[in-house]
């Protein structure tokens, strides 16, 4: 009976050492399983990244990502400054006028100002991943000109009708900052980033015309 007994206990342990080392290897299998669903994961991130590098290191859109940064810092600073009286310096922006609380004359034009700011940003996003259809990114970048010099205009009129709505006299010293020189550097980002979808449409049709 002893031996009996034994027996029975060594068979126990043996099955109960089985299901430990099943459900460690199980364990195991399903950590591999993990790992590899991850690396696939970052496989596919890096050829996704890939394709986008290849994508952001044409000339166009570089020249495009140029304009968008320009635009970014136009948006955020003054770009022309007058003095109000001998102490006040009142700073125009995309935004409002600084230092001229409840002043509220001109206010759509800053609303037009905005607007074409977003536009011209939005379009050059659009443009810049739109990098398979070089025909539409040729009519975007000509939109982003039209833009571009819509918002110039609205810039000097806001200044002309700011001066007006406050009765300063004709000749008040306004000081033009670099960001009103902003809107002329992306004309020429811009055009030069037409210029480069045109020569890679053109060597397209070549090729396929030698084909």
């Amino acid at each position: 009976m002893c031996h009996l007994g034994c027996f029975h206990n060594g068979i126990i342990l043996t099955v109960n050492y089985f299901k430990i080392c099943t459900a460690k290897i199980q364990k195991i299998f399903e950590l591999a399983t993990f790992f590899y669903k991850i690396l696939l994961f970052c496989e596919k991130i890096r050829i996704f990244a890939k394709k986008k590098l290849i994508m952001i290191q044409r000339k166009q859109s570089i020249f495009l990502i140029l304009s968008l940064l320009s635009f970014v810092l136009l948006f955020i600073s003054p770009f022309a400054s007058f003095k109000l009286g001998t102490e006040v310096t009142c700073n125009i922006s995309i935004l409002s006028i600084g230092n001229l609380e409840g002043f509220t004359k001109v206010n759509y034009m800053f609303i037009i100002m905005q607007a074409l700011t977003t536009l011209f940003m939005s379009l050059v996003i659009l443009t810049i991943f739109m990098y398979k259809k070089r025909a539409l990114q040729t009519r975007l970048c000509a939109f982003i000109l039209l833009t571009n010099v819509f918002l110039i205009g609205a810039m000097f009129i806001t200044i002309n009708l700011t001066l007006s709505a406050l009765n300063l006299p004709k000749g008040t010293p306004i000081t033009y900052l670099f960001p009103v020189y902003i809107p002329l550097i992306t004309l020429l980002f811009v055009r030069l980033a037409q210029r480069a979808i045109r020569k890679d449409a053109a060597l397209i049709r070549s090729l396929n015309r030698l084909r």
